[in-house]
Protein backbone atom coordinates (compact mmCIF):
# COMPACT_ATOMS: atom_id res chain seq x y z
CA UNK A 1 0.00 0.00 0.00
CA UNK A 2 1.36 3.42 -0.96
CA UNK A 3 2.06 6.10 1.63
CA UNK A 4 -0.66 8.32 0.11
CA UNK A 5 -3.27 5.59 0.62
CA UNK A 6 -2.06 4.99 4.18
CA UNK A 7 -2.34 8.72 4.96
CA UNK A 8 -5.83 8.91 3.48
CA UNK A 9 -6.86 5.80 5.44
CA UNK A 10 -5.61 7.39 8.69
CA UNK A 11 -7.58 10.59 7.92
CA UNK A 12 -10.67 8.51 7.17
CA UNK A 13 -10.38 6.64 10.48
CA UNK A 14 -10.07 9.97 12.31
CA UNK A 15 -13.25 11.21 10.56
CA UNK A 16 -15.01 7.95 11.50
CA UNK A 17 -13.92 8.25 15.12
CA UNK A 18 -15.13 11.87 15.36
CA UNK A 19 -18.42 10.95 13.65
CA UNK A 20 -19.08 7.98 15.96
CA UNK A 21 -18.09 10.00 19.03
CA UNK A 22 -20.42 12.84 17.97
CA UNK A 23 -23.31 10.37 17.51
CA UNK A 24 -22.69 8.66 20.86
CA UNK A 25 -22.33 11.95 22.77
CA UNK A 26 -25.58 13.25 21.31
CA UNK A 27 -27.46 10.00 21.92
CA UNK A 28 -26.33 9.52 25.51
CA UNK A 29 -25.51 13.07 26.74
CA UNK A 30 -27.24 15.38 24.19
CA UNK A 31 -23.87 17.01 23.46
CA UNK A 32 -22.88 17.85 19.89
CA UNK A 33 -20.54 20.05 17.90
CA UNK A 34 -21.37 23.75 18.10
CA UNK A 35 -23.98 24.96 15.61
CA UNK A 36 -26.65 23.11 13.67
CA UNK A 37 -24.66 22.81 10.46
CA UNK A 38 -21.49 21.41 12.04
CA UNK A 39 -23.18 18.03 12.60
CA UNK A 40 -24.68 18.14 9.10
CA UNK A 41 -21.24 18.87 7.66
CA UNK A 42 -19.67 16.04 9.67
CA UNK A 43 -22.24 13.47 8.49
CA UNK A 44 -21.76 14.47 4.84
CA UNK A 45 -17.98 14.49 5.27
CA UNK A 46 -18.15 10.93 6.62
CA UNK A 47 -20.44 9.76 3.79
CA UNK A 48 -18.38 11.37 1.01
CA UNK A 49 -15.08 10.17 2.46
CA UNK A 50 -16.59 6.68 2.72
CA UNK A 51 -17.30 6.67 -0.99
CA UNK A 52 -13.79 7.95 -1.72
CA UNK A 53 -12.38 5.10 0.40
CA UNK A 54 -14.52 2.64 -1.54
CA UNK A 55 -13.23 4.00 -4.86
CA UNK A 56 -9.57 4.12 -3.76
CA UNK A 57 -9.64 0.58 -2.34
CA UNK A 58 -12.13 -0.89 -4.85
CA UNK A 59 -9.92 -3.92 -5.59
CA UNK A 60 -10.17 -5.01 -1.94
CA UNK A 61 -13.08 -7.21 -0.84
CA UNK A 62 -13.69 -5.05 2.24
CA UNK A 63 -14.40 -1.98 0.06
CA UNK A 64 -17.07 -3.91 -1.88
CA UNK A 65 -18.61 -5.20 1.35
CA UNK A 66 -18.60 -1.68 2.81
CA UNK A 67 -20.43 -0.32 -0.26
CA UNK A 68 -22.94 -3.17 0.00
CA UNK A 69 -23.49 -2.38 3.70
CA UNK A 70 -24.12 1.31 2.96
CA UNK A 71 -26.55 0.51 0.14
CA UNK A 72 -28.40 -2.15 2.17
CA UNK A 73 -28.70 0.27 5.12
CA UNK A 74 -30.27 2.95 2.90
CA UNK A 75 -32.52 0.37 1.21
CA UNK A 76 -33.75 -0.96 4.57
CA UNK A 77 -34.42 2.58 5.77
CA UNK A 78 -36.64 3.16 2.73
CA UNK A 79 -38.53 -0.15 2.95
CA UNK A 80 -40.00 0.54 6.42
CA UNK A 81 -42.49 3.16 5.15
CA UNK A 82 -39.42 5.37 4.53
CA UNK A 83 -39.54 6.59 8.14
CA UNK A 84 -35.86 5.90 8.98
CA UNK A 85 -34.88 7.33 5.58
CA UNK A 86 -36.76 10.57 6.26
CA UNK A 87 -35.12 10.79 9.67
CA UNK A 88 -31.68 10.41 8.05
CA UNK A 89 -32.58 12.95 5.38
CA UNK A 90 -34.06 15.53 7.76
CA UNK A 91 -31.27 15.25 10.33
CA UNK A 92 -28.38 15.32 7.84
CA UNK A 93 -29.64 18.28 5.80
CA UNK A 94 -31.26 21.62 6.57
CA UNK A 95 -34.69 20.18 5.63
CA UNK A 96 -35.37 19.38 9.29
CA UNK A 97 -34.53 22.90 10.48
CA UNK A 98 -37.46 25.30 10.80
CA UNK A 99 -35.68 28.03 12.71
CA UNK A 100 -32.22 28.64 14.19
CA UNK A 101 -31.56 31.62 16.44
CA UNK A 102 -28.62 32.76 18.57
CA UNK A 103 -30.28 34.02 21.76
CA UNK A 104 -27.09 35.43 23.28
CA UNK A 105 -23.46 34.41 23.78
CA UNK A 106 -24.51 31.46 26.00
CA UNK A 107 -27.60 30.01 24.32
CA UNK A 108 -28.97 29.08 20.91
CA UNK A 109 -32.54 28.03 20.13
CA UNK A 110 -33.82 26.02 17.22
CA UNK A 111 -37.08 24.56 16.00
CA UNK A 112 -36.46 21.20 14.37
CA UNK A 113 -38.39 18.19 13.15
CA UNK A 114 -36.61 14.98 12.22
CA UNK A 115 -39.57 12.75 11.43
CA UNK A 116 -42.72 12.74 9.35
CA UNK A 117 -44.82 11.24 12.17
CA UNK A 118 -43.87 13.78 14.87
CA UNK A 119 -44.46 17.51 15.18
CA UNK A 120 -41.43 19.85 15.24
CA UNK A 121 -40.15 20.82 18.66
CA UNK A 122 -38.22 23.66 20.30
CA UNK A 123 -34.71 23.05 21.61
CA UNK A 124 -32.57 25.37 23.70
CA UNK A 125 -28.88 24.64 23.46
CA UNK A 126 -26.16 25.84 25.80
CA UNK A 127 -22.94 26.82 24.01
CA UNK A 128 -19.75 25.42 25.53
CA UNK A 129 -16.87 26.43 23.27
CA UNK A 130 -16.45 23.93 20.43
CA UNK A 131 -19.34 21.84 21.79
CA UNK A 132 -22.89 22.54 22.88
CA UNK A 133 -25.47 20.73 25.01
CA UNK A 134 -29.22 20.58 24.61
CA UNK A 135 -30.72 21.64 27.93
CA UNK A 136 -34.37 22.08 26.94
CA UNK A 137 -36.69 20.24 24.57
CA UNK A 138 -40.29 21.45 24.35
CA UNK A 139 -43.14 20.01 22.25
CA UNK A 140 -46.52 21.40 21.19
CA UNK A 141 -48.38 19.33 23.77
CA UNK A 142 -46.45 21.03 26.57
CA UNK A 143 -47.39 24.59 25.58
CA UNK A 144 -50.92 24.19 24.24
CA UNK A 145 -53.70 25.24 26.53
CA UNK A 146 -56.66 27.36 25.38
CA UNK A 147 -55.37 28.22 21.89
CA UNK A 148 -54.76 25.10 19.79
CA UNK A 149 -53.70 27.18 16.77
CA UNK A 150 -50.45 28.32 18.40
CA UNK A 151 -47.91 25.67 17.52
CA UNK A 152 -44.14 25.72 17.88
CA UNK A 153 -43.49 25.30 14.15
CA UNK A 154 -45.50 28.44 13.26
CA UNK A 155 -43.48 30.77 15.52
CA UNK A 156 -42.00 33.66 13.54
CA UNK A 157 -39.21 34.30 16.03
CA UNK A 158 -37.73 33.11 19.33
CA UNK A 159 -36.91 35.95 21.71
CA UNK A 160 -34.70 35.82 24.80
CA UNK A 161 -36.50 37.48 27.73
CA UNK A 162 -34.49 36.83 30.89
CA UNK A 163 -32.36 34.38 32.81
CA UNK A 164 -31.98 33.65 36.51
CA UNK A 165 -29.73 31.14 38.26
CA UNK A 166 -32.34 28.42 37.80
CA UNK A 167 -34.65 29.56 34.98
CA UNK A 168 -34.59 30.69 31.38
CA UNK A 169 -37.48 32.66 29.87
CA UNK A 170 -38.18 32.82 26.13
CA UNK A 171 -40.98 34.27 24.04
CA UNK A 172 -42.29 32.46 21.00
CA UNK A 173 -43.28 35.38 18.77
CA UNK A 174 -46.27 34.81 16.51
CA UNK A 175 -47.22 38.42 15.83
CA UNK A 176 -49.85 38.18 18.54
CA UNK A 177 -50.83 36.49 20.73
CA UNK A 178 -47.36 35.35 21.75
CA UNK A 179 -46.28 32.79 24.36
CA UNK A 180 -43.72 33.56 27.05
CA UNK A 181 -42.39 30.33 28.54
CA UNK A 182 -40.18 29.94 31.59
CA UNK A 183 -38.08 26.78 31.76
CA UNK A 184 -36.15 25.29 34.65
CA UNK A 185 -32.56 25.06 33.36
CA UNK A 186 -31.58 21.87 35.22
CA UNK A 187 -34.66 19.77 34.42
CA UNK A 188 -35.85 21.44 31.20
CA UNK A 189 -39.41 21.46 32.58
CA UNK A 190 -41.79 24.37 32.02
CA UNK A 191 -42.42 26.35 35.20
CA UNK A 192 -44.71 29.04 33.75
CA UNK A 193 -46.51 29.94 30.52
CA UNK A 194 -47.91 33.37 29.83
CA UNK A 195 -49.95 34.41 26.78
CA UNK A 196 -49.27 38.00 25.77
Amino acid sequence: MSSGKKTFLRIYFIICAIFVLDCLLYYFKEISLRGYYSDVFLSWLWLLSSFVIIIVFWKKLLAKLFLAAILVTFALSIIAMMLPFYTLLLSSTSLGLYQNKDLNENYRAQIVGYGVMVQPWLEVIEKKGLFEKRIIKCTDSEIMNDNLDIKIRTAKDILFKKETDSTLTLTLYYGGPNKTITFHKKTGNITAIQNN
